[in-house]
């Protein structure tokens, strides 16, 4: 089973070459052992020259990273696993053009690996939906632009999902893209990621009006001024301030053509912010049993 390395020095340590990281990558993989991606027979031999697993049953040929987001990827394994170490370790995770310079590759090359493990960081379908008590807003992310429920031009509309625990702290938090502030729009989002039932906490919007119509527990509190909405929502305010506030320290803006994966990869840190140790090790799980490959020109046009 892949460790998490506590520090850059324990990492270099644990996986000292490129092969270890081929090895490590196979006991995560295949932890009983060689299995057909093709046919599923569980007996093959390890064609050494080539690097590649052959199957006894079909004759097929694999290699550890087949079929796995490091699919055909040209770029050492090694400088892979730094990569996912530094983007789940660290704080504040190097941009695309600092991860560049860290490993050595070019900003192309530096902003595909980037891109591709935040991809990996991305809700899944098995990801569960939010319950108990939950706070709902929307915000604007990008440039100066006055706020408007309407559709904005240069920023991007965000909705905003916290959930309260029953402590009264911060639980799970969701950020993403809507094209308005609309009661159907607002609705469809709730429906895909919040249970029925739940308790719903939002402001005086009329588009929240559709939520109790839909079955939840919606708490309308209008705000009397601006500045009072922190209070009324303290957590989706938190979340959406954090989140800028970490766009801004770490890549000084994004394109918001890519806001979407930016707002992935802060919900899925923050999400897992308590077994932070143990996110080398999740991250990869993602990397190499839940996200196919995915080509640089699939994620430019994304």
């Amino acid at each position: 089973m892949v460790d998490h390395p506590k520090t850059l020095v324990g990492f270099m340590e644990m996986y000292p070459t490129e092969e270890a990281c081929r090895e490590a990558l196979f006991e995560h993989r295949w932890k009983d052992g060689f299995r057909c991606p093709r046919c599923g027979h569980g007996v093959g031999w390890y064609l050494k020259g080539r690097g590649l697993f052959e199957c006894a049953r079909c004759a097929y040929q694999a290699s550890v990273t087949a079929g796995t987001l490091f699919h055909k990827s040209r770029t050492d394994l090694r400088k892979w696993l730094i990569a996912l170490w530094m983007l789940s370790s660290m704080k504040k995770p190097p941009s695309a053009a600092e991860l560049s310079r860290q490993l050595g590759v070019t900003v192309k090359t530096g902003w595909l690996i980037r891109r591709k493990i935040s991809h990996a960081m991305r809700r899944g379908e098995h990801e569960l939906l939010f319950r108990g008590m939950v706070e709902l807003d929307e915000s604007v992310v990008g440039g100066h632009e006055p706020r408007t429920r309407t559709t904005p031009t240069r920023k991007r509309l965000v909705a905003v999902l916290a959930e309260e625990t029953a402590q009264g702290g911060l639980g799970r938090a969701r950020l993403e893209i809507i094209p308005d502030a609309c009661s159907k729009t607002l609705y469809a989002f709730a429906e895909e990621h919040i249970t029925p039932g739940t308790r719903v906490r939002t402001d005086g919007w009329r588009g929240y009006e559709c939520l109790r119509r839909g079955g939840y527990d919606h708490e309308r509190n209008p705000q009397p001024t601006p500045q009072a909405a922190g209070e009324l929502l303290p957590w989706v305010h938190t979340v959406i301030s954090n989140f800028k506030r970490w766009l801004l320290d770490v890549f000084h803006g994004v394109s918001p053509k890519h806001l979407q994966a930016y707002l992935d990869e802060f919900c899925y840190r923050l999400n897992r912010r308590k077994v932070r140790l143990d996110l080398f090790r999740r991250l990869l799980n993602r990397c190499l049993l839940y996200t196919g490959p995915i080509t640089y020109w699939e994620l430019i046009d994304a």
